[in-house]
């Protein structure tokens, strides 16, 4: 047990030293910023049809032709009232307007999931401008999960759980099948120090070139406590796995953090460019920025050593459907126009699927229900975390006291 604990450690030492450090310049990122950049916002593709639903984590992908959004709803109006999340699915031949097709990881009872189902498929195609398939890995499909037990908006402590399908599935509002336990969670033997409150989103990457050593690359924001500063913050980390069920943490966790109180450094989607990899994420509680939410993306050679886009940020609150958050990516390259999918939230606390692109399109008529507005004043909680007042005059007041947006 001794020698093979040391030759994983020795292997992984070789690994890191391969990793040799080469920075990505500013100029290099101006260019992927004109490449990428949105400003054009269509509006809302998928909202809520009643005030007691919140959707959000897009991730689109093409099959057969078709394309296909999974996202996560929360069934609830407030942070307590709702059981949890559960994965569904839509399909659209434009990427503009879509069909609600159905659940695909539903609530299901005494098990560690039982209340909380967000899903990401996982080993899409990551090239920039390329086909956005889903890859099959023995004959199946995929699906990554934030997984628990307790009841609420992200109630934790959250873990992560692996989902998996047939191919004539795929697209389909059909259960997918699900291991009984989760693959990873924060109380792991091997369980890092920015992972030892809870985890989040993950997505799990085909790296053909094996350059950890492994084919399969997760990358997940966890929340957890830097021992060394005693900050609070939600942070980016790698694991990597053979078989996509058993998975070890890369030891240079976590990979991508911005060290601030409360900060959240989240939802990676990778995109990659020739020999350049680009990270679409977002950031909360930023205190840099006078918003509260935004997108950006930081680029990298290596998967590891990461370096921020310090130009304009790609999705800021602007619009009346997203004034109050504009946040978590998900990118599509498709004919010659780039596609912003990103989660939208109001002020109202509504909170749906919006899209910007990088050339007119027109504009959505998809709108959120009429709003329940409260005559007086009242405290929303989400979450134990932080909690968001409104105001007679509709106006909000944000406490991030902890880490997580809605």
């Amino acid at each position: 047990m001794i020698k093979r604990t040391l030759l994983t450690y020795g292997l992984f030492c070789f690994t890191l030293f391969a990793l040799a450090q080469r920075e990505v310049s500013q100029a290099t990122m101006a260019e992927i910023y004109e490449q990428v950049k949105t400003p054009y916002k269509y509006g809302l593709v998928v909202a809520p049809e009643t005030n007691y639903s919140k959707m959000g984590c897009p991730t689109v992908f093409r099959h057969e032709d078709t394309w296909y959004m999974t996202y996560v709803v929360y069934n609830g109006k407030e942070g307590n009232d709702g059981r949890g999340y559960e994965t569904w699915i839509a399909r659209s031949e434009n990427l503009l307007e879509w069909e609600t097709l159905g659940r695909v990881l539903s609530f299901r009872d005494n098990v560690w999931d039982q209340s909380q189902r967000g899903g990401f498929p996982a080993l899409p195609d990551m090239e920039w401008g390329g086909n956005y398939n889903l890859y099959p890995y023995k004959g199946k499909y995929w699906m990554t999960y934030i997984g628990g037990e307790n009841p609420g908006y992200e109630a934790g402590p959250l873990k992560i759980g692996l989902a998996w399908t047939d191919e004539k599935n795929l697209g389909k509002p059909v259960e997918w099948e699900a291991l009984n336990k989760p693959v990873m969670a924060p109380e792991d033997k091997d369980g890092q120090w920015f992972e030892n409150l809870t985890q989040y989103k993950s997505t799990v990457y085909w790296d053909k070139e094996e350059r950890f050593g492994y084919p399969f690359v997760m990358f997940y924001n966890a929340g957890g406590i830097n021992p060394e500063n005693e900050l609070k913050a939600e942070r980016v980390g790698i694991a990597l796995s053979k078989d996509m069920k058993k998975w070890k943490r890369y030891p240079g966790n976590p990979v991508f953090a911005h060290e601030s109180k409360g900060t959240i450094t989240g939802d990676a989607h990778i995109q990659r460019f020739g020999d350049l990899y680009v990270m679409f994420y977002f950031s909360a509680f930023e205190p840099s920025r006078t918003y509260k939410t935004y997108n950006t993306f930081a680029c990298s050679y290596d998967l590891v050593n990461w370096y921020d886009w310090e130009g304009e940020d790609l999705i800021i609150p602007s619009k009346d459907y997203d004034d109050l958050f504009a946040h978590k990516s998900y990118v599509i390259n498709h004919d010659g126009v780039v596609y912003h999918f990103y989660c939208a939230t109001n002020k109202f606390d509504q909170r749906g699927i919006a899209v910007a692109t990088s050339k007119p399109m027109g504009r959505s008529a998809v709108r959120f229900p009429a709003p329940e507005v409260k005559k007086r004043r009242g405290i929303v909680e989400l979450n134990d975390n932080w909690k968001t007042s409104l105001l007679q005059d509709g106006k909000r007041e944000i406490y991030a006291v902890c880490k997580r947006s809605p």
